[in-house]
């Protein structure tokens, strides 16, 4: 009986029960948080430190090729500067102000000395200094031109040379259909001109010799003339980069193709050009990204190597204890055969050996108690439900008696059929179960009796329709209306209302039976609370303290009757069933 009890009781279960999924934190979940959290506070640390370290070296080299291209600049302008005192001193010098100055009736030989004289006074200016120069000085009294240069003439637009004279000590010039040009600085007399050049692959070599990093880049630039010492693949990116403007003068960083580019500029004061240097910013860092992808190589091999070592603690702790958890799942929900692998070479070969021995142990006792444990419920089931029914009985007789002594046989035969629909309900013992419905059916039989007794009482019950097919214990409801009838509405001269009502709780349903009789204090309901849960005795009553019990033993744990002040002024009485437990 009690296992098809507790069949119903699954029927129900599977009614109520609604599926919850919980995440658990493991130990592997736990180890791999961790081991993430640390990684990425390595990483973000070290991320700050590049940042930080990258801005002091950019802003130290920035500092540093700025320096570097002044000093240049510097060694430039003294180099030109040189050139044009040398030019200076050339005006200066007797024999050459002798030549500028003579007649041109003077003796044939001695004008060819004297021209021979300034040729090699020019010839030795131009060899003294670094950079060799072409040194030609126009007489514009005798028409003619000495200079160092081979092919030079008299017929060159002196006159143009001297209206290009500026406020430049040199200027540059580039001819036509030709790759490079010179620069040049004039001498203007009253009746000479005295002019010096010199070819810009000096400066070019200069530059050459100043630029050692292939990366680098450094070129003189003017928005007239263009560049000098860009090489060809360099001339493009220089062409869109400074022809539409002007150099901005200092240190600065450009994008070019996605890539910061640090671009030096300053200006020659004696050339009238720029100076520009520039060199791709990830080739100075290099060094320190070089650093960082090993760091970030290293953190992440250590990454690797700490999943691996998660998942290895995984296999070897996370996997045995959940194997273990399951198999003692299975144990608690009645898969008593449920065992474990033991054939194990670490810590957990003892835990398993000894589950599966706990095991065995408890298999064998539920198979020798079990049975002996149901047989035991099932008879005091019977015996709680053979004390309900001759209580109940004796009362039906009792008033059957009196309406015979009173002639009263229409209420005779009514009570009869009543009591015997009543017995016909509580005779089936073979299933202590029924459904609700069918147990209402019995209350509403039963009020029809009592009705008939005394007229001085209403009922209403107040059911969801959802509880009808629920099984309960047979007979557990009506003793608590009859409590609630004598003990209740029939000590008040009025009588009263007498409702019951039914309603889903979670994981059960309750259950209530309250009139509107003469109630008890609330010391009263502390006692009769308190009895509840003592052995059987005379003072707590065959009918509230069985069907307390048979609660108890069909339910889960929760269940009972509960006691408190009605609303309509009486008892009320709960009947809690709780057919699921919440997790």
């Amino acid at each position: 009986m009690i296992a098809l009890s507790r069949m119903y009781s699954r029927v129900n279960l599977m009614q109520l029960t609604i599926f919850k999924w919980k995440l658990k934190l493991t130990l592997f979940i736990k180890f791999v948080a961790l081991l993430v959290i640390f990684q990425g506070i390595i990483i973000t640390l070290n991320g700050n430190s590049h940042r930080v370290s990258v801005q002091v070296i950019e802003q130290d080299i920035r500092t540093s090729y700025y320096n570097q291209l002044l000093f240049f600049m510097s060694q430039v302008e003294n180099q030109v500067d040189q050139l044009a005192v040398n030019v200076l001193e050339l005006e200066e010098d007797p024999t050459i102000r002798q030549y500028l100055n003579s007649s041109i009736s003077e003796d044939l030989f001695d004008a060819n000395k004297l021209r021979l004289d300034v040729l090699q006074k020019i010839k030795l200016q131009s060899a003294s200094t670094n950079w060799p120069i072409d040194i030609s000085i126009y007489s514009l009294s005798r028409k003619e031109v000495i200079s160092t240069k081979a092919g030079v003439s008299y017929d060159e637009p002196v006159g143009s040379l001297a209206e290009e004279q500026g406020e430049r000590v040199w200027r540059y010039k580039k001819e036509n259909g030709q790759s490079s040009g010179y620069f040049y600085t004039d001498r203007i007399g009253g009746q000479y001109l005295i002019e010096a050049r010199f070819p810009d692959t000096y400066i070019r070599n200069m530059i050459d010799n100043y630029t050692q990093d292939p990366k680098r880049t450094t070129l003189l630039y003017h928005s007239s003339f263009g560049f000098i010492g860009a090489g060809d693949e360099a001339q493009p990116y220089l062409e869109q980069s400074w022809r539409e403007q002007e150099p901005v003068l200092g240190s600065r960083i450009i994008e070019s193709d996605k890539q910061p580019i640090l671009v030096s500029t300053v200006k020659t004061e004696s050339l009238g050009w720029y100076l520009i240097d520039y060199i791709p910013l990830s080739e100075v860092v290099m060094p320190i990204q070089e650093s960082r992808n090993f760091f970030i190589l290293g953190t992440v091999t250590l990454l690797l190597l700490g999943i691996m070592i998660a998942l290895l603690a995984y296999r070897q702790v996370q996997t045995p204890i959940n194997q273990l958890m399951l198999k003692i799942k299975d144990i608690r929900t009645g898969k008593y055969a449920s065992r474990l692998d033991s054939n194990r070479k670490d810590e957990f070969e003892a835990v398993f050996t000894g589950f599966n021995s706990m095991a065995n142990r408890i298999q064998e006792l539920i198979e020798t108690v079990y049975e002996e444990k149901l047989r035991t419920k099932e008879a005091e089931l019977k015996q709680l439900q053979s004390q309900i029914n001759p209580h109940f009985l004796y009362n039906c007789l009792f008033y059957i008696k009196n309406m015979a002594k009173l002639g009263a046989e229409e209420e005779v035969v009514a009570m009869a059929l009543n009591l015997g629909e009543y017995y016909r309900y509580t005779t089936r013992l073979e299933n202590p179960m029924a459904t609700l419905e069918e147990e209402l059916q019995l209350v509403r039989n039963y009020l029809t009796i009592q009705s008939m007794r005394a007229k001085r009482f209403q009922y209403e019950i107040q059911i969801d329709d959802g509880l009808l097919p629920f099984q309960i214990p047979r007979l557990l409801i009506q003793p608590l209306v009859e409590n609630a009838i004598i003990h209740g509405v029939a000590p008040k001269e009025d009588g009263g209302m007498i409702r019951i009502t039914g309603t889903f709780i979670p994981g059960g349903f309750l259950l209530r039976v309250e009139d509107a009789g003469i109630g008890m204090n609330n010391m009263q309901l502390e006692k009769l609370g308190a009895k509840m849960k003592q052995p059987l005795s005379e003072e707590s009553g065959y009918g509230i303290w069985n069907t307390h019990q048979r609660v108890k033993n069909i339910f889960h744990e929760g269940s009972g009757l509960e006691f408190e002040a009605s609303e309509l002024g009486g008892l009320l009485v709960t009947i809690r069933c709780i057919v699921h437990q919440e997790e």
